[in-house]
């Protein structure tokens, strides 16, 4: 057990910051996105199979990734993880058992 998680503390080896949105009044009644880091992080990226959609008049490719990161009580869905110029978003958070030392982002890689 102790290889494994050593194994799994060295494959963490991309820099990253977690962001969380906070929304800021414009002053016109309405709100702009404010996007604030809370946490700096090791974590592994693993690309998944791209998928496309299609929106009105196009078809959008996406690109879906996995990131893993040690655990966390701070995490949930819709905030976003900045690698170097790389920007992802949250769409869902893998938490199987919380006696594991590590839990798995499920991204959407943004433009």
């Amino acid at each position: 057990m102790k290889k494994a998680r050593v194994k799994v503390f060295s494959s963490l080896n991309q820099r990253a910051a977690l962001q969380a949105n906070t929304l800021q009044p414009d002053g016109g009644g309405g709100y702009t996105d404010n996007w604030q880091s809370f946490a700096s992080v090791w974590v592994k990226i693993t690309p998944i199979a791209p998928t496309d959609r299609f929106s009105a008049d196009r078809l959008e490719p996406k690109a879906r990734h996995q990131i893993l990161l040690r655990r966390r009580r701070d995490l949930c869905v819709g905030q976003r993880v900045v690698v170097g110029p790389r920007l992802f978003k949250v769409h869902g958070i893998e938490d199987d058992d919380p006696r594991q030392a590590f839990v798995t982002l499920w991204c959407e890689e943004l433009p």
